[in-house]
């Protein structure tokens, strides 16, 4: 199985088609195509099911894909790994939609002009997906939101606090409101954020907790969709304070909950994993935007951060 047979046939499971995944690598659709004949030739498995312009994978394909992008997120933190080695900075930083509309310009401007010699890379998913992708070494760090600790293989540094909202439109019967209740909220037709996000997973422990049932018309893994949804006064939706602009508060009202619940936001890197400099840079930035401390003694090019020798610390 070749490298490029594995970057292919994860693709084609992700996009459903041969043509999506070769238009995503910009590759001719034969070439795909082929790769995947060969594949099953040499394993022997029926990998996809084919109806018409669509294929989707076999419960053999769905464990194959597994393994074969643990396989892949190795090899990516190899080459960034060689590429640190050599001088050549690049980081690649799994970000959440709520939480990248507020930090994303800043990493994309005010960053990388204070930094041009690192290379920064933003993958957008939810945060159980960014997670994963840290545990996978598929990322090298994620700033994200957590509900709780998903395992031992991970270090977390909190930054700071995410209160969940109700949010709706404005004119709703309870968007004049100071605060709603669970049992409200219950009563309400939702669009949320789907199971990839921590917000849908703390939101539903709540409630479950509250011994209520959420209405949920529609799950939808992108924020605009959401949005767009309740300005139409279609839904509601439950989000975090940040997931929500300034610009937007003429169209969208945010809630609070009578008994609030939060998610702890941080940055997530794996034990054991070594930080290099330019990635205690980026942490460093982090930090100092969303108002933490961060303290250097001595001199900066040969001292850590605060934050990557607390983490260091905690995988001793």
């Amino acid at each position: 199985m070749t490298l490029n047979q594995m970057q292919y046939f994860v693709e084609v499971c992700k996009c459903g088609s041969i043509s999506g995944a070769a238009e995503k690598l910009h590759v001719a659709q034969p070439s795909v195509s082929m790769a995947m004949q060969a594949l099953e030739q040499e394993t022997g498995l029926n990998l996809f099911y084919r109806e018409k312009n669509k294929i989707s994978p076999t419960k053999e394909a769905d464990i194959l894909f597994e393994k074969i992008s643990a396989i892949l997120g190795q090899m990516d933190e190899l080459t960034r790994d060689i590429a640190s080695m050599t001088g050549k900075a690049s980081i690649r930083i799994a970000l959440p939609l709520q939480l990248g509309i507020t930090f994303m310009p800043a990493i994309f401007g005010d960053f990388c002009i204070q930094h041009p010699e690192i290379k920064v890379e933003i993958v957008e998913v939810g945060g159980v997906k960014a997670l994963q992708m840290v545990e996978d070494g598929r990322v090298d760090i994620a700033f994200t939101n957590y509900h709780e600790s998903v395992g031992d293989s991970l270090s977390y540094k909190k930054l700071f606090d995410c209160e969940c909202l109700f949010c709706t439109w404005k004119g709703h019967p309870l968007s004049e409101k100071e605060t709603v209740t669970f049992k409200e909220v219950a009563k309400e037709p939702l669009v949320m954020l789907g199971s990839n996000f921590v917000t849908y997973k703390a939101t539903l422990a709540v409630f479950k907790k509250k011994r209520l049932k959420l209405r949920i018309m529609h799950e939808t893994p992108y924020l605009h969709t959401a949005k767009n949804l309740v300005r139409q006064h279609l839904a509601s939706t439950i989000l975090i304070r940040q997931g929500v602009l300034a610009e937007e508060y003429d169209s969208l009202a945010l809630i609070p909950f009578e008994e609030p619940f939060y998610l702890d936001s941080g940055i997530v890197v794996k034990k054991g994993r070594q930080i290099y400099p330019h990635e205690e840079i980026l942490m460093n930035y982090l930090m100092k935007i969303v108002g933490g401390a961060t303290v250097t003694e001595g001199d900066k090019g040969d001292e850590k951060t605060a934050l990557a020798m607390e983490i260091e610390k905690e995988d001793a």
